[in-house]
């Protein structure tokens, strides 16, 4: 038999449960501060390298010192590198083109963090045959 008193405490214990899955804390402590996450700046020094050769990505706009991580999104494969931004806020990451699939467009994801800020930004090149 449902009584009053269940359905309440079943609904209350509902309730905080969405509001605990929203974010929202029941305790009353604020939520941790989020990371700003701001535009970078990307290019490629050959926009449409020959395999076999080497292109680099630039990147600029990011903070003195940040880690940068680059992704760059074959058709069969990812290659991820890390390295370190300068003083001024700017790296570049050496890619080997090797044997990528000529016309087909390599998107490249850059994720930079630091000092509790994120910066994003992305590039492509396409390589062809050598």
């Amino acid at each position: 038999m449902v009584t009053v008193s269940t359905l309440r405490r079943s609904s209350a214990t509902a309730l905080a449960a969405l509001v605990l899955a929203a974010g929202f804390s029941v305790a009353g402590t604020a939520p941790s501060e989020a990371a700003t996450v701001r535009p970078c700046q990307a290019s490629v020094s050959v926009k449409q390298p020959r395999q076999y050769t080497t292109t680099v990505v630039n990147v600029s706009k990011v903070g003195n010192g940040a880690k940068v991580t680059t992704s760059a999104h074959y058709k069969t494969t990812t290659n991820t590198n890390s390295t370190k931004a300068s003083t001024r806020g700017t790296a570049a990451v050496r890619y080997p083109i090797a044997g990528a699939t000529p016309g087909r467009t390599v998107r490249v994801d850059v994720v930079a963090t630091g000092g509790g800020t994120t910066w994003k930004c992305s590039t492509t090149f396409t390589p062809r045959r050598k």
